[in-house]
């Protein structure tokens, strides 16, 4: 597999000053040889195009790193004031802001969803008069999270205003198992609808209010638009011919309570220390410390479940709770086409981790594994890699044969249409879903539903089956053709019918 990435520029950019680290400088210099001995082995392996990290100790900034590059046409280095896209990280954002508000009485966790949408009617048997907002947020409310509110959130951002979301919410069929914890994106949707009728305002600005101005969050928004592109972080994908760009995928329409910010390491760096400190931040009561015990209580009930190297045993406003060893860490991660983050901390220990990376596929591995390889180091192996040191290459190489010879499978399917390309291009409906256009580009097709894109590829030419990748996994569409005309794709079951 050929690399466009090469590391011909300088690998890591340190950027935070001495003034940081009023530590002896001979401690510093060994955690900072620690730090990057971790760092620089995962970028080695090509993992992603870029990759930062932050490490808070107490209510100090110890480690701020960017590696490689935030886009590498124009050789853009990665650092930590690059902006990036962190999807579902924003959960604890909207989380500690529904705290904010309960404390003030402007917004009561447990008050019942109907108390702020009176005139919503979910399907039976749900009830917005026993869904409570702390159950939104917790992932305990029993609404399905596949419907079209949802897909149009994070996804198409296709939609007008919350009284439309509203009527896509009213779509939505009961979770299958109750309620039963289940993680997705549906209850913090649905929360930030009550938040902007309890407020008379978007939750986007209730954020900006809140949070990013209290703290003094000054590169941190929920709108792409506040943000020039040429300061934001590339996201790619990974190709035969090595990292590819691949469009943005986020519009202010798309970005959405349960995953819908763009920051930088220097702001998360501010967000962890304020968590570590119960709002605290310089040693100044930057915001109430109630707030911050109330976002991290667990309150999903007592789980028992197998994650991330240890055992969750909760969900907070926005935080999975998960013990590893001795230790219990809070910790969420996100992920969309082209990018994936990790944030956590360890209260007992107050130390905190953040690492972003512009890939969400390999580059998960340098956000998930590169935070555990990084509590061993900082702790002496006290908070234990999840697996043994030495497997780690082994398994990274393992899945990055998995994805070659994936690569590799669908590069060598026939791509030759049993129809000409104009009998498929054309626009396509699904009445809650949206709009999915298929347009002719460089003698290909491309997919967009919404904000939503995808290259198209022939799965099957002798079926007529295309498949697409709109929402990061590949989906097989089956065409139905009629007089030589594409006029209707099927994907996942949901139909699309041709408009024109």
């Amino acid at each position: 597999m050929s690399i466009l990435y090469r590391r011909a520029a300088p690998a890591a950019l340190l950027v935070v000053s001495a003034a940081f680290f009023p530590r002896p400088a001979a401690a510093q210099s060994q955690i900072t040889a620690k730090l990057d001995s971790v760092m620089n082995s995962l970028m080695a392996m090509d993992l992603s195009p870029g990759a930062g990290i932050v490490v808070v100790q107490g209510d100090q900034v110890i480690y701020s790193k960017g590696f490689g590059y935030a886009d590498l046409e124009s050789k853009r280095p990665f650092t930590p004031e690059t902006e990036l896209y962190i999807a579902s990280t924003t959960k604890s954002f909207t989380g500690l802001a529904a705290a904010l508000l309960d404390k003030k009485g402007t917004f009561r966790l447990d008050a019942p969803l109907h108390q702020y949408l009176p005139s919503l009617h979910l399907k039976a048997p749900l009830n917005a008069d026993s869904i409570t907002i702390r159950s939104l947020l917790a992932h305990t409310h029993g609404i399905g999270n596949s419907g079209p509110m949802v897909m149009r959130l994070a996804y198409t951002g296709e939609y007008n205003g919350d009284a439309d979301l509203v009527k896509f919410l009213e779509m939505h069929d009961a979770a299958r198992d109750g309620r039963t914890f289940r993680y997705g994106n549906v209850g913090y949707n649905v929360a930030a609808l009550a938040m902007d009728a309890a407020t008379k305002k978007s939750w986007k600005e209730v954020l900006q209010s809140e949070i990013f101005t209290p703290l003094g969050m000054k590169h941190t928004s929920a709108y792409v638009s506040k943000f020039a592109r040429a300061d934001l972080a590339t996201p790619y994908q990974l190709t035969l011919d090595g990292w590819k760009a691949r469009p943005y995928g986020k519009t202010d329409a798309n970005m959405q309570s349960a995953g819908g910010l763009i920051t930088t390491l220097r702001d998360m760096g501010t967000w962890l220390t304020a968590h570590i400190n119960n709002g605290k931040v310089g040693g100044r009561q930057m915001l109430p410390a109630a707030a911050f015990e109330e976002a991290h209580k667990n309150a999903a009930g007592t789980l028992a479940l197998q994650a991330m190297g240890g055992t969750q045993i909760g969900y907070a406003l926005g935080w999975n709770i998960l013990v590893r060893g001795n230790d219990t860490i809070y910790t969420h991660g996100g992920g969309f086409p082209g990018f994936a983050t990790h944030m956590s901390f360890v209260p007992s220990r107050r130390l905190g981790i953040a690492i972003f990376a512009n890939n969400d596929g390999l580059g998960s591995g340098i956000a998930e594994v590169g935070s555990a390889m990084i509590y061993a180091a900082l702790t002496d192996n006290a908070l234990p890699l999840p697996i043994p040191a030495d497997r780690v290459p082994a398994l990274i190489a393992r899945e990055k044969e998995n994805i070659n010879n994936d690569l590799k499978r669908r590069a060598a399917r026939p791509q030759t249409l049993p129809f000409p390309l104009d009998a498929y291009t054309g626009t396509y409906e699904n009445p809650l879903f949206g709009k999915l256009k298929l347009s002719a580009v460089n003698g290909k097709l491309e997919a967009n539903l919404g904000a939503a894109w995808s290259a198209v590829e022939v799965f099957d030419n002798t079926k007529n089956q295309l498949r697409m990748a709109l929402f990061g996994d590949g989906e097989v569409v089956n065409v139905e053709m009629k007089d030589g005309k594409a006029v209707m794709l099927s994907i996942g079951g949901t139909e699309y019918r041709r408009v024109n």
